[in-house]
């Protein structure tokens, strides 16, 4: 099976986290990244090495698609040179509402036109909590659906961790192996002059960590982890006087620019599908986002 050429437009966060991705696809392939001019220069991490860095996609081969990572400012007019050039994208710029939709509009004139496909708002959200969405108002028509946004991090256990002598700060996330078995994973700034292995036996001696499985890793600092870790409560309510008071409820806790990452790489998996217009993930079917995988549940 031939790979689909995919190039990478922009190399910020989630650029990064596209490319990487794209490495290690068994059915995708980075055909190259484009950077602004001044940018070239600047070295990658060894394992894009080989991989073409240019400033424009038309230095680019056998490139059937491409990834917009972009700030959303930049977006359309970087999708409507792209689609000018016969090429589909890819885009995950955060709008909602009305802004979205008025986006999602000039996109699809733009594809018409040119006569290719093209998925917008292909991103965390809007993007992947649009389809949790979409469910659960099928599941429960008539109802209500609230969601909120969280920090990634469990506050009372992390509070736990930084009242132990010698941690500055400290960063407290959980998650559940394939088997069910919770798993603590508790980052921590260290103190220079403390005993960094009495501080670690400190913390998994402590009677909160005692009944599940406690990871404890020193690190500089946990600034960095707490913006990428964020959290998200989707949940829905069927109106007062509906049998059985319908209640839905997810969580999710992640990193949003690998989760992002994740969609853009699946969307690009459906653009072979496609007609000519905008589609946002709500409109594809969601086989088409596996492509050739075969990890799909029924």
């Amino acid at each position: 099976m031939k790979k689909i050429g995919v190039a990478l437009i922009g190399y910020g966060k989630v650029g990064k986290a596209c490319g990487e991705l794209l490495l290690s696809s068994e059915d995708l392939a980075l055909a190259g990244i484009i950077r602004r001019p001044e940018s070239r220069g600047q070295s990658l991490p060894e394992v894009f090495h080989g991989i073409p860095v240019v400033s424009h996609l038309h230095e680019l081969q056998e490139v059937r698609c491409a990834l917009l990572c972009v700030p959303p400012d930049m977006t359309e007019g970087m999708a409507h040179e792209i689609l000018q050039m016969g090429i589909p994208i890819v885009e995950c710029a955060m709008l909602e509402g009305q802004a979205f939709r008025a986006h999602k509009d000039a996109i699809h004139r733009a594809a018409t036109r040119h006569k290719v496909p093209a998925i917008v708002g292909a991103g965390w959200d809007p993007g992947a909590i649009s389809l949790f969405r979409s469910l659960f108002a099928m599941l429960i028509p008539n109802g209500h659906t609230h969601t909120s946004h969280r920090s990634g991090k469990n506050l009372h256990h992390t509070i736990t961790v930084e009242s132990v002598p010698g941690v500055k700060n400290a960063l407290c996330t959980e998650q559940r192996t394939p088997e069910g078995r919770l798993q603590r994973y508790i980052y921590v700034e260290i103190d220079q002059e403390a005993d960094q292995d009495r501080v670690i036996e400190a913390i998994r001696s402590d009677p909160l960590f005692l009944q599940e499985e406690t990871l404890v890793f020193p690190v500089e600092t946990v600034t960095a982890l707490e913006e990428q870790g964020q959290g998200l409560m989707l949940e829905r309510r069927g109106r007062v006087g509906q049998i059985g008071h319908q209640h839905l409820l997810m969580e999710a806790r992640g990193n949003v620019v690998a989760l992002t990452a994740e969609v853009m790489l699946s969307a690009a998996r459906a653009i072979p599908t496609l007609h000519t217009g905008a589609y946002s993930l709500n409109e594809i079917p969601l086989a088409n986002l596996w492509g050739d995988h075969n990890e799909i549940e029924e």
